[in-house]
């Protein structure tokens, strides 16, 4: 009997293996969903590291796109980097050269190996600041290559949009 379910367990394995899996990334902060080549950054907005979109902030804070493992949370407070348990790696990118500010403006007390919830607080930022030391308060959401996984990705522009709610992003793989 327990090879049976052994077996069964195999097969299982092996048709997810095959099979089509969707995950929807929401907005990650109020404001409006921009398509990625939107985004005055070329590593961006030509996709050197992955897909994704943007969100020109309309509100201070910032919400994990997808449930997953914090795997990196950058010293500056300005970038993080999400796992899901399918493995698929996500960037939170919040304005433009904004490590620059060394942290200041941004305040967290996530770590990296934190877990996150779709639309719970990652960060708040102070988008005054930010824009009167001179840079783009605009955030960056990139799906990261990933060669041994193949995935589609459709963004869904919008001009209003509420963080955690509204879905940003589908990608099949």
């Amino acid at each position: 009997m327990s090879d049976e379910k052994m077996k069964d367990s195999e097969i299982e394995i092996g048709e997810m293996k095959n099979s089509q899996h969707k995950i929807e990334l929401c907005a990650v902060s109020n404001g409006e969903v921009l398509s990625i080549e939107n985004v005055p950054d070329k590593v961006f907005a030509q996709r050197m590291i992955g897909d994704g979109f943007a969100v020109k902030p309309t509100s201070q804070s910032v919400v994990a796109p997808v449930s997953g493992k914090l795997i990196e949370v950058a010293d500056a407070k300005h970038a993080y980097y999400i796992e899901t348990e399918e493995g698929v790696k996500i960037l939170i990118h919040v304005g433009i050269n904004t490590l620059l500010l060394n942290g200041e403006g941004f305040s967290t007390k996530l770590e990296k190996g934190d877990k996150v919830e779709k639309g719970k607080t990652l960060v708040d930022f102070d988008e005054e600041l930010i824009i009167k030391k001179g840079y783009n308060p605009i955030i960056s959401v990139i799906v990261l290559d990933n060669q041994d996984v193949q995935m589609t990705q459709k963004v869904f522009p919008a001009k209003e949009v509420i963080a955690g709610k509204t879905i940003a992003m589908e990608i099949n793989f």
